[in-house]
């Protein structure tokens, strides 16, 4: 079992300063376990992956028996259309340097995040099955970054083939949580609606805008939740190859803002912009294979909200008060 072999594992967290690295290289570290987290953060390993030689350099001395491949240039809808090119090349030259030093130096283990926005876009209302997930071209609008995140579980299924690898490819529902990345143009939806609440809160202004109908829906995964799910897939040796991490639960990005605006206390007008892009209209993941391990969240939608939100307003809600009324009527892209 994953908790008795402990001692013996040298964890590689590539990412570890994002949102999902933090929490892990947290929870791991409180069990004593050696971690290698590779990020900007101070403590951390700076390695830039997109380098190959850097990236081998990092491998040589850590020798991992476990590699968290987390690691990825990422951003909400804005990003994903304004950034094509370097979300591309960014995520496939990391993704293609650390798969090939883990087939190097043979790891054992390799657990990879990749992105449920990858789904074929054919699929949208149906439900979304782990053996269909390369089966069709992706949303138009975050193409780029979900074909670089494919050609990664490419990779890794032939180097599976090639030595025998364990590998897991994990495909979460939309992450949140304490530590996101709450750019007003950059993050996802979540993270955007709550700087932009709390912004308009405190400035007291009348509305805030929101790009789409509101009609698109989503799965929203809290951070503890997945840290929770990724300790029990480990443990499972026989789990193996792509697996969806949601909660099986639908909720229209119209809900989650009035929800976000009742969490953070704003109570002005919401406004939609339905010529904005709204991406895939749903995405609702099949859970059989998470559930099958015996996983189940354990945070409603409202309880990660409010531990997210009370994050936020304790560690950066200053900086929305230096916004101006004119930065927020410009269009940020809150979307997922």
């Amino acid at each position: 079992m994953f908790v008795e072999s402990l001692a013996e594992e040298r964890i590689l967290i590539t990412g570890g300063s994002g949102l999902v690295g933090r929490s892990l290289t947290q929870s791991l570290m409180t069990r004593g376990v050696r971690v290698v987290s590779v990020g900007n953060r101070r403590g951390e390993e700076k390695v830039d992956l997109r380098n190959p030689r850097q990236t081998a350099q990092l491998f040589e001395r850590v020798k991992p028996t476990c590699v968290f491949h987390l690691a990825a240039r990422v951003g909400g809808i804005y990003a994903n259309m304004h950034y094509k090119a370097a979300f591309y090349s960014d995520n496939t030259l990391i993704n293609v340097n650390v798969v090939n030093e883990i087939a190097r130096h043979r790891v054992p283990f390799v657990f990879a995040m990749g992105t449920g926005c990858a789904y074929p876009k054919r699929l949208e209302g149906s439900e979304l099955c782990e053996e269909s997930f390369l089966d069709g071209v992706p949303e138009p609008t975050n193409d780029a970054y979900a074909y670089a995140k494919r050609n990664l579980l490419v990779h890794l299924m032939a180097l599976q083939s090639l030595y025998g690898c364990r590998y897991v490819y994990a495909i979460p529902a939309n992450i949140y949580g304490p530590h996101d990345n709450f750019h007003p143009l950059n993050s996802h939806v979540i993270p955007a609606l709550i700087y932009r609440f709390c912004q308009a809160r405190m400035a007291g202004l009348p509305e805030v805008k929101v790009w789409g109908t509101g009609s698109a829906a989503r799965d929203f995964l809290y951070i503890e939740d997945l840290i929770q799910s990724m300790w029990i897939i480990w443990q499972h040796n026989a789990t193996q190859g792509p697996i969806n991490i949601a909660t099986g639960q639908q909720t229209t990005i119209r809900e989650l803002a009035t929800l976000v605006a009742d969490v953070v206390g704003y109570q002005g007008e919401i406004v939609w912009d339905p010529a904005q892009p709204e991406g895939q209209l749903a995405r609702k993941f099949s859970t059989a294979k998470i559930e099958g391990l015996g996983w189940r969240p354990r945070f409603s939608l409202r309880e990660g909200l409010a531990r997210t939100v009370e994050w936020f307003e304790r560690n950066h809600a200053p900086l929305a008060t230096t916004q101006s009324r004119r930065d927020t009527d410009e269009r940020e892209g809150c979307r997922a």
